[in-house]
């Protein structure tokens, strides 16, 4: 049968890459599209349906309280909107202009982002500490001013960066939040709490990565005062997050998308992944100049916890770009990871259908013949 995609002639996509937002970061479960389709067909007061989805998450993850966002980028926005303006109803109507209103975000240079404009668009002025090689505890103390609103921490980099229990008890004892974007940090299941207890005052998860929900929805949970701030500024309220304006179905899709996931097993879908990667690392021996292992990426797309194959290939066989977008422009078309500065693809299982792996392989397999 074809798809909707076949019909309108857009190619859809095998995903051995991962939750990535450039390809609609997740697939729904039918009974998440089911609520969504359910909330379509009646009218709610919009401020009760963004109360009770905040209060799910806040049930789920254990924050004192929690709100539905637009992505990652939107909980970004929300989360520096609140540190810069508390319960303050007018520094709120002044945003993104920061006049008379502490506005320095401190990061960590291994930290930064190209989402943390987000950040900056909501009025935050950024400060960058340490460098490419990390950063210290005292560098970190030093940054922290009396025009500090927020301390940004992004999990990110296994790097010598100031851990997030370090950054907390540096920040508190400044009297500063402390905000994490985990965006893509789940699995495992215990990171939805996690942060929060290593010391985070908000923390930030997408909602269209592995939870499964719309590839429009975030997570954004923490301290209680701080969330209210949030949700204060944002829809359906007026505010510098009135732009990012949630749906009815998206609440909803999101809710039931993050009830399912926390009730699934997650030890058996690793254990499932690994199995695959198994297969399509079997698939793939044989080739000249070619070596395919099982192995854990400790950098670039998350979570890190997905067991993938790794593809190392020699540069007198094929370039590693090359592959990649061969693969994409095939039949099928099929999206991969490349990381060339060692020469490496790499095929994650995390979203792949078990008849889709010997595709992928067969696929992987003609393009570096060719």
């Amino acid at each position: 049968m074809n798809s909707i995609y076949d019909e309108i002639g857009v190619t859809p996509v095998i995903n051995a890459s991962g939750s990535m937002t450039y390809l609609g970061g997740s697939l729904m479960a039918p009974e998440v599209l089911e609520a969504m389709d359910r909330a379509a067909g009646q009218f709610v007061r919009m401020d009760e349906l963004v109360a009770w989805g905040g209060a799910e998450i806040a049930r789920i993850t254990g924050a004192e309280a929690g709100h539905v966002t637009t992505g990652s980028a939107g909980g970004l926005l929300l989360g520096t909107a609140a540190c810069l303006t508390g319960l303050d109803r007018k520094k709120m109507y002044q945003l993104p202009d920061t006049t008379g209103i502490k506005n320095e975000m401190v990061v960590q240079k291994l930290h930064r982002i190209s989402f943390d404009h987000a950040c900056r668009a909501a009025g935050a002025k950024l400060v960058e500490v340490g460098d490419e090689s990390g950063t210290t505890a005292e560098q970190l103390k030093e940054a922290i001013t009396d025009s500090t609103a927020v301390v940004l921490y992004v999990e990110l980099h296994p790097q010598p960066v100031v851990p997030l229990e370090e950054v907390a008890a540096i920040a508190h004892e400044r009297g500063v939040p402390v905000m994490v974007d985990a965006a893509a940090e789940l699995p495992p299941s215990s990171n939805l709490n996690a942060f929060l207890e290593r010391g985070a005052d908000l923390v930030i998860f997408s909602g269209g990565k592995d939870i499964g929900g719309p590839n429009d929805s975030g997570i954004l949970c923490g301290r209680r005062d701080l969330v209210q701030a949030a949700a204060m500024q944002a829809f359906p309220n007026s505010g510098i997050g009135r732009p990012c304006k949630v749906s009815k179905e998206q609440i909803v899709g999101l809710v039931y998308a993050l009830r399912r996931w926390a009730a699934l097993d997650h030890d058996a879908r690793i254990a499932a992944w690994q199995e695959m990667a198994e297969q399509m690392c079997a698939g793939l021996q044989g080739l000249d100049g070619v070596q395919a292992e099982v192995a854990f990426a400790t950098d670039g797309a998350r979570p890190l916890v997905v067991p993938k194959t790794r593809v190392i290939v020699e540069e007198r066989v094929a370039r590693i770009g090359q592959v990649a977008q061969g693969l994409m422009r095939g039949e099928p078309a099929i999206a991969i990871s490349a990381e060339p500065g060692i020469r490496a693809l790499w095929l994650n299982p995390q979203h792949l259908e078990p008849e889709q792996v010997e595709v992928v392989v067969r696929r992987v397999r003609e393009e570096l013949s060719a």
